[in-house]
């Protein structure tokens, strides 16, 4: 819970504040005819909340962001304009025909004015969407009311310059016919050319924007991490542990310098992962979801129904040329001058009509465009404003009080179903098939030497003499050796306070340091050890000369002396099996201390002299296996076995530990009078 909790409230105290700014638009009125096709109704009207989609849609493409991030760039904004267009959404507010803009940002004031800089931004094309087509046929009509005003100057003054110089006034009333005829005809053949001139640059136009907009954008993408950033970060980790393991030095392993080969060739690998991890980003796109381009999609309906008309208008101008042929066909039946001043007057008529169109049309187009401007257009309702982003760290506080306990018993469980460690009585038996004769609970070690432990230890270790002294009576146990397949269970701190426990208990006691690896013995009752076992086993030393009392009366200690190159020969000469008879003769127990099983052969020469010998097993360890190989390999060369000592057992998983403190713990022990008694051979 204080983990949980903590992390929660640095987290919350560590938490950037943050705002959102956000403004509301709202569309004014339905969509102008001659407009974009924004919203292309084709049964009825289009739903609203689909339409306010399509605007946020449009809002959100990447032209409205790209300007919007230029505009925000140009005011030197703090944050990136990539950073602040990924922090923005645009949503339709519900049951509304109002459009939301948010900018979520640390800063309020930036966060107002992105909001306002991408509302703009979304009016302005917007704005360009709904008009940009009238406009532009605004634009051509007046260029084409130009070339006709010319073109009607040019045929007036050829036709006043004709009746000037061949002195002619006006034509016949058969020539008038024709003459209005073919006017009309021409007429028309030119407004369906302007017609079809109009469509033509039109379609152009929008042939160009095509040609610029993608088909599909980029709707969502899925960020996952990088398994090549992840896999190298795992590599880099085990090379630098490699490396601390070589430059500190670990058990079994020899301290390196920073100049060893190794040391060397590891930092090599540590410095290729760096440079392979910087250039690797730690997350990567794993997936990209893509959607249509609504711009695009609006601006190929645009091209299709300009298709179309351009179709039309190319059909009705060669159906007119072919009308205008036959009615020129009918000047042929008058006389040449004549036919010259039907063919001025004809052209006059045409170029005037066509002007005179033209400037209908213009009219017609300001209409139209201003229209536009009036039916499609977004208006702002709520300038940008700010408030602060709620980020409910009183919640998640009290959400890490309700979930933390229940985060906790379930790793409390998870660990107690995964561990398969030796706790208990019951689980060392299963693994050594072996009684266990005691339980000693986890305490100061060597406490009994140095008289500072605990009354229950002292009791968990007279179970141990218990058993010890029944044995010696009904099988003349003497000598046994304190064995362990793996190191650092507690075996010579076991062999201590048992030769401790039996002294004091009258015994006449010999604790034989027999570990020639790594002896501790003479470390633990604080003597010297210059002179000891392998004194003896040399030839250098007599048993008296090994024999050394100790601060505990009736113990005698014999320690390893100096440490040999070859302790198995040492082990295996005829001067150790002499030593083991000879203390058999002097002493009650002998108890001979020896290094790790499964690492040195030496505890099973020893055990093989004594015949017996007592396992001693941690708690809390894993099981390897390697405990049941190393009773086999003992009970191979004949070795009884006297059972297991289960050490340093947690005081909660000890049951004599626990009924010892309900009911016994704190009643005083009375002592007798006189001296003590002695069990076997006095003191």
């Amino acid at each position: 819970m204080i983990i949980c909790v903590g992390i929660v409230a640095i987290n919350n105290q560590m938490q950037v504040p943050e705002y959102i700014g956000r403004t509301t638009l709202m569309e004014q009125k339905g969509m102008a005819t001659e407009g974009i096709a924004l919203f292309p109704e084709q049964f009825g009207q289009l739903d609203l909340q689909l339409r306010l989609a399509n605007l946020g849609h449009i809002a959100t493409s990447q032209k409205v962001l790209a300007g919007a991030a230029e505009t925000l760039a140009d005011l030197g904004m703090r944050f990136s304009p990539d950073f602040i267009v990924s922090r923005t959404t645009v949503e339709p507010v519900r049951d509304t025909n109002i459009l939301a803009i948010e900018v979520r940002l640390p800063d309020p004031t930036e966060a107002k004015v992105a909001a306002d800089v991408i509302a703009n931004e979304f009016k302005k094309q917007y704005h360009e969407l709904n008009n940009e087509s009238v406009r532009q046929s605004r634009e051509f009509i007046e260029e084409e009311l130009k070339t006709a005003r010319k073109a009607m100057i040019d045929a007036q003054s050829k036709l006043r310059k004709f009746k000037e110089a061949n002195e002619l006034i006006s034509i016949d009333q058969e020539a008038g016919v024709v003459v209005n005829r073919l006017s009309d005809t021409k007429a028309q053949l030119s407004n369906a050319q302007v017609t079809l001139r109009a469509l033509t640059a039109r379609r152009k136009k929008i042939e160009s924007e095509l040609a610029s907009m993608p088909e599909w954008q980029t709707s969502g993408q899925v960020i996952s991490k990088n398994p090549r950033w992840e896999s190298l970060k795992q590599q880099l980790i085990q090379l630098e542990t490699t490396k601390a393991a070589m430059t500190a030095g670990v058990a079994g392993q020899p301290r390196r310098g920073p100049n060893h080969p190794e040391v060397q060739s590891i930092e090599r690998q540590i410095k290729e992962a760096k440079d392979k991890l910087n250039d690797l980003e730690p997350e990567e796109v794993s997936s990209t979801s893509e959607t249509r381009n609504p711009l695009r999609q609006n601006t190929m309906d645009r091209w299709v129904s300009t298709k179309v008309e351009e179709i039309g208008a190319e059909a009705q101008c060669t159906a007119l040329a072919s009308v205008l042929a036959e009615r020129k066909a009918e000047l042929t039946r008058l006389p040449a001058q004549e036919q010259k001043l039907v063919e001025l007057t004809t052209e006059v008529n045409s170029t005037t009509a066509t002007y005179e169109l033209m400037r209908n049309k213009l009219e017609e187009a300001r209409v139209r465009e201003q229209q536009a401007k009036n039916e499609a257009s977004l208006k702002i309702i709520d300038p940008a404003y700010v408030y602060p982003v709620n980020q409910r760290k009183a919640l998640k506080l009290i959400l890490a009080l309700l979930f933390s306990p229940l985060l906790g018993v379930g790793v409390a469980f998870l660990l107690h179903y995964t561990d398969n460690s030796i706790k208990t009585a019951q689980d060392a038996e299963r693994v050594l098939q072996l009684p266990v004769i005691s339980v000693v609970p986890n305490a100061r070690a060597h406490c009994l030497p140095r008289q500072r432990c605990s009354e229950v230890i002292g009791l968990a270790y007279q179970m141990f003499t218990s058993n010890l002294w029944i044995a010696s009576q009904n099988e003349n146990l003497k000598a046994f050796a304190m064995v362990s397949a793996e190191p650092d269970v507690g075996r010579s701190v076991t062999a201590a306070n048992l030769a401790v426990c039996l002294a004091k208990e009258g015994a006449r006691v010999v604790l034989v340091d027999s570990d020639l690896r790594q002896p501790t013995q003479h470390l633990i009752f604080g003597l010297d050890n210059k002179v000891g076992l392998t004194n003896l086993l040399s030839g250098a030393a007599t048993v008296e000369d090994v024999l050394i009392p100790t601060r505990v009366q009736s113990l005698l200690l014999v320690p390893s002396g100096p440490l040999p190159e070859n302790p198995i020969k040492l082990l295996r000469s005829q001067e150790m099996k002499e030593f083991v008879e000879q203390l058999n003769e002097v002493a009650d127990f002998v108890i001979y201390d020896t290094p790790a099983g499964v690492a040195f052969p030496d505890a099973v020469l020893v055990a093989s002299y004594v015949q017996n010998a007592a396992v001693v097993q941690a708690a809390g360890r894993v099981s390897r296996g390697s405990e049941m190989d190393y009773r086999n390999r003992l009970e191979s060369v004949g070795v009884r076995m006297l059972g297991a000592v289960l050490n340093r057992v947690r005081k909660e998983d000890s049951s004599g530990y626990f009924h010892y403190q309900r009911s016994y713990a704190g009643v005083g022990i009375a002592q007798l009078p006189g001296g003590k008694k002695v069990i076997k051979g006095g003191g």
